[in-house]
């Protein structure tokens, strides 16, 4: 659709800005919530900007591409009856990305992460579409102390199939490259440093955010990939990209009761 090509554009060698404002005039709310996000103090606006370009210029091509796949993640969940997933999701995309630069990951490497990351609900969210109380079921389990082997299993008896494996599936089929669902599809039992960012990301999630589908606390998750000091720099940034983008999209911001505790 528009939205991955509008991607797709962005993360070229040298994206051009014309050719990417282009791309996003067709795609009417993604252009308004570009708009909206560029002119937030989030990204330091100092005076307004008016049109697409004029947006596209002050936060690049690259942050336009995110934003227009984590628009066509909100359409997805949203579809699915699973909306609270999407804010989830930012959390997990942006704290990927931080992660990943904080490694020394080059730029398009780590907007692949974000990407991954913000597609990693996914299995989650098609879920719901068999069960409308799937989501409320997770919690359930989380609050009866399964681990994630024991939740998995349990997962794949009652629903047919695991949630990591059914969002690697899904991102096949709509055709998104393996180093976006390969993370993915192995976050429980992560075997790369790109799997291992990815569940590191997904544990920054707070236990009772329904998207979170890692055992182990953020803390200790940050320094068994050396990062430890930087817990709470990752959780700052990502929980103000996922308020500065829920409200940029028009969605209500994630509330002070559901932030980030440092475990």
């Amino acid at each position: 659709g528009r939205k991955a090509e509008l991607w797709t554009a962005s993360m070229a060698a040298e994206p051009d800005s014309y050719e990417v404002a282009a791309r996003l005039s067709t795609i009417p709310d993604t252009a308004a919530a570009v708009i909206r996000y560029a002119n937030s103090a989030y990204v330091g606006a100092v005076y307004p900007v008016g049109t697409i370009l004029e947006a596209v210029v002050r936060v690049g091509c690259r942050t336009v591409g995110a934003l227009a796949m984590a628009s066509l993640n909100k359409d997805l969940v949203d579809t699915w009856g699973a909306p609270e997933l999407w804010e989830q999701s930012l959390i997990v995309g942006r704290a990927a990305k931080v992660i990943a630069n904080l490694r020394g990951a080059d730029r398009n490497e780590a907007e692949i992460l974000f990407v991954a990351g913000l597609f990693s609900c996914s299995g989650l969210a098609s879920l719901t579409v068999q069960d409308d109380g799937y989501l409320t079921w997770r919690r359930q389990q989380w609050q009866r102390g399964l681990t994630d082997d024991q939740l998995l299993q349990k997962e794949a008896l009652i629903y047919g199939e695991r949630h990591d494996r059914l969002a690697a599936r899904l991102l096949e089929e709509w055709n998104l490259p393996p180093k976006i669902s390969a993370p993915i599809a192995a976050h429980h039992n992560p075997n790369t440093v790109e799997d291992e960012i990815i569940r590191t990301a997904i544990a920054a999630l707070p236990n009772d955010m329904a998207a979170r589908c890692v055992d182990v606390p953020f803390k200790r998750a940050m320094q068994t990939i050396g990062l430890g000091e930087h817990t709470q720099f990752v959780e700052s940034e990502a929980m103000l990209f996922a308020e500065n983008t829920s409200d940029a999209f028009g969605h209500a911001p994630i509330t002070a009761s559901e932030r980030f505790s440092l475990t």
